[in-house]
């Protein structure tokens, strides 16, 4: 599989079937030094495109009767149940279904302690793009805009999983527009063979996620950062769903998070929004439902690493 990826490790079949698959998320994954540093835990992005990459090699190769590879369409939802640290086996189960021409895929994402998460996938088949919609082009508010220093003085995020450049404007913590430069330096592209095509170097389908959540999660920590993910409250995902593609992002693109909030509930907040590219959505996010917990939930539940426990 030569695409663009944020993961390393490979999910090998589980019993020959090729619904059930197990990977071990090494701790020397990339994504490690910058998600949470201090505090290693795998991004459910991550997660997510473990599912992608073993329902990819269940499918066969072409549709019947369609002239190109199956794409990721929509995430129809995904819940994330429990974190998976370094070290960590993952098991996936898949379980299929048809809608019309296009598949669907459920999964069951299990550690060793339980169930880490709950994805849906939509896959067609062929290389037409459906009509991409304009939604024109957003101005910059200096009053509000960020850079990325102050980005990082709110998340806690850093390279290679810092994945916001700047903030153009937000507002009373109701709506907020960033940017993402997309460029073929970015490490998810060194594993690529020289013959690699313009699809084979389409940006991953998850980090886009990623990149927009991190916008929405600066919208709800800008007046409360707190970038110490070992301590005070930490921002989880806890839900997406219908989250649609309309086409690939490529390097030298780049994205124009726009995030609205729909709903606060004490700490937990809902999110909707899109993401444009040259004045033309790309992605529309249905729902992504972040929680504030304390970071004593999370560190309660990581393994002992050995050189702690000497």
């Amino acid at each position: 599989m030569a695409a663009c990826t944020p993961v390393e490790g490979v999910p090998e079949p589980l019993d020959a079937s090729p619904d059930a698959t197990v990977v071990t998320v090494a701790s020397g994954e990339r994504v490690f030094a910058g998600h949470y540093p201090g505090f290693p835990i795998f991004p459910g992005v991550c997660i997510v495109e473990h599912v992608h990459r073993s329902a990819l090699a269940a499918l066969p190769d072409r549709a019947e009767g369609a002239p190109g590879a199956w794409r990721l369409t929509v995430v129809e939802s995904t819940r994330f149940l429990s974190p998976v640290f370094p070290g960590d086996t993952m098991t996936i189960r898949l379980t299929w279904s048809r809608n019309g021409d296009a598949r669907r895929c459920k999964a069951v994402v299990a550690s060793q302690r339980g169930t880490a998460a709950q994805v849906r996938l939509r896959y067609e088949a062929g290389a037409a793009v459906p009509a991409v919609p304009t939604a024109g082009t957003a101005g910059s508010d200096p009053d509000t805009a960020m850079g990325t220093a102050a980005i990082k003085e709110v998340l806690p995020h850093r390279y290679p999983m810092l994945l916001v450049d700047r903030v153009l404007s937000r507002a009373d913590g109701a709506h907020l527009v960033a940017q993402k430069a997309v460029t073929c330096n970015e490490p998810w592209y060194q594993e690529l063979p020289p013959a690699a095509t313009e699809d084979d170097h389409a940006y991953p389908e998850v980090l886009l996620v990623e990149s927009w959540c991190q916008s929405a999660g600066i919208l709800i920590a800008a007046e409360r950062p707190n970038p110490d993910v070992l301590s005070g409250q930490v921002m989880l995902f806890g839900s997406i769903s219908d989250i649609r593609f309309a086409r690939r992002v490529r390097p030298g693109e780049v994205m124009e998070h726009r995030v609205r909030l729909s709903r606060a509930l004490s700490d937990t907040v809902v999110f909707e929004g899109e993401c444009v590219v040259d004045g033309r959505v790309v992605a529309t996010i249905g729902r992504v439902v972040m929680a504030m917990r304390p970071a004593s939930e999370l560190t309660e539940q990581a393994p002992v690493r050995a050189e702690e426990s000497r």
